[in-house]
């Protein structure tokens, strides 16, 4: 007969091994405290914007709608362009000029351009375990754009919305969201754990037990007449007896 499978039984299950389940949970989220805390290392992130217009109608004086509308459209192709290679080998090389950037700091920031809010704004966010690494390449990221814009748009100009400076708060790893993740991860773990091993599990533990199993009424119990051992429990007080004569 197969075992059918509702909350309650779910329930029962989870409710018997509830000890486990919140051991389980405390550990993983401890485990994501000592992995976020001695072995991921910080990072600091820089923001710098840069405004994308059309530098002849910037000296006229004259921005009408349509220009707004046509630097809009044209902002998710910057991206693209600014997350070139060409980009970056030009950031490379500039970078490369700098005493202060060595091969290791070039190979150990992440860069991320965005659009803000469908605007003719550009969003660049620099990642590095140095803030100060961060906070140089982020500004030498906002000169490329404007050189590389220029250059391939005419009539293009990006134009910087402020300098980016170093940020000494770490942006990641974050730790309290890691535990929350561990402890959800070790939750969901041992729930499902208890729920396969007590499915997988096949002994008749009491008559309901056996009847839901086998589809087939107890007309009697028989006890158990095992000899008498204190490491192992009998259901009979045969061995009791037995040892109560002795």
């Amino acid at each position: 007969m197969e075992k059918t499978l509702d909350l309650k039984v779910i329930f029962c299950m989870l409710r018997a091994k509830w000890v486990w389940i919140v051991l389980t949970t405390i550990v993983s989220a401890l485990c994501a405290f000592c992995i976020s805390t001695f072995l991921l290392t910080e990072q600091f992130t820089s923001t710098s914007q840069v405004y994308i217009s059309n530098s002849q109608n910037v000296q006229s004086g004259k921005i009408s709608t349509s220009d707004l509308t046509a630097a809009k459209s044209m902002a998710d192709t910057y991206c693209i362009i600014l997350e070139s290679p060409r980009a970056t080998d030009l950031l490379t090389h500039k970078l490369s000029e700098n005493e202060q950037f060595t091969s290791s700091a070039i190979r150990s920031y992440s860069m991320q351009i965005s659009v803000k809010d469908e605007s003719e704004v550009l969003v660049i966010k620099i990642t590095s375990p140095d803030p100060n690494i961060a906070a140089l390449v982020c500004n030498t990221m906002v000169e490329v754009a404007s050189d590389l814009i220029s250059e391939i748009f005419e009539g293009g100009r990006a134009n910087p919305l402020g300098e980016a400076v170093p940020n000494y708060t770490p942006t990641a790893p974050n730790t309290r969201s890691n535990m929350i993740v561990g402890a959800l991860l070790g939750l969901f773990a041992s729930c499902a754990l208890v729920i396969l091993f007590s499915l997988r599990d096949n002994r008749v533990k009491d008559e309901a037990d056996f009847v839901s199993k086998v589809g087939v009424p107890v007309l009697g119990e028989v006890p158990s007449i095992h000899e008498y051992n204190a490491k192992k429990e009998n259901y009979g007080r045969y061995a009791y007896t037995k040892k109560q004569n002795n």
